[in-house]
């Protein structure tokens, strides 16, 4: 009977945590970029870390920079010769001709610049686009 007692007072005393609001917190510094994951070909993003938060587009500087990724199975599709790009509202100026630009290579560069609207690629006198980011 004491025992039985005592597991009722246990259950309707509760552990005396006390229900609370969510804590806010500070939003996570980074920057989202996406690369290939190689086994599957697959479009994933990648959150690289960064001591502030990074702008829209700011983040397609970091494509070239994967040595990290690419020993853990990830893979860049952006020619190294289109990767000075520059983002000015939702069009981005690739310095080569966006039509040799592979599908996937496409689908990097729109996600990675996180706009939030369609992205339009130009460079080589072509365009491409308004694009969204399929992931």
């Amino acid at each position: 009977m004491k025992r039985a007692l005592l597991v009722l007072v246990l259950v309707l005393s509760g552990c005396g945590v006390q229900p609370s609001d969510p804590i806010g917190g500070s939003q996570a510094t980074g920057a989202l970029i996406y690369l290939i994951r190689t086994y599957d070909n697959t479009l994933v993003p990648i959150l690289r870390p960064t001591k502030h938060q990074t702008p829209a587009g700011a983040a397609l500087t970091m494509l070239a920079q994967f040595q990290a990724e690419q020993t853990s199975g990830y893979r860049n599709e952006v020619p190294t010769e289109a990767e000075l790009m520059t983002v000015n509202g939702s069009t981005v100026s690739v310095p080569i001709d966006v039509t040799s630009l592979s599908t996937l290579a496409t689908q990097q560069i729109v996600c990675t610049a996180a706009v939030p609207e369609p992205v339009t690629l130009v460079g080589g006198g072509q365009s491409r686009g308004p694009l969204t980011c399929p992931v």
